[in-house]
């Protein structure tokens, strides 16, 4: 399995498990954070194997208040990672038609 099949399994994963989300709720919203829970879960990527895989800094907190949202009920969380990949998708096809403003947000 590629690193970010890996990433990929791992967020997968944590649409399931409560333990998981409450676990990344709660570490620092970075790469780093996010990356410890991921080892401590027997993964083996790096924060920037999941930079790779995300491209924006935003992403970390965004995705905290994301599990917080899915843990009261309100938006699956599953819903939000797939609108978050297919955001970076769209950027990634036409990086100057940004239409969520991405690049002024969050550099």
């Amino acid at each position: 399995m590629s690193q970010r099949e890996a990433v990929i399994d791992f967020f997968q994963k944590v649409c399931g498990d409560e333990a998981l989300q409450y676990r990344l709720k709660t570490c620092p919203p970075t790469r780093q954070g996010f990356a410890a829970v991921a080892q401590d879960s027997g993964y083996g990527f790096s924060g920037e194997d999941i930079d790779e895989y995300v491209q924006f800094v935003g992403f970390y907190e965004q995705c905290q208040t994301a599990i917080a949202k899915h843990q009261n009920g309100d938006a699956p969380l599953a819903d939000w990672l797939n609108k978050w990949q297919k955001h970076v998708q769209r950027f990634t096809d036409n990086p100057l038609d940004d239409y969520e403003d991405t690049l002024r947000r969050f550099i």
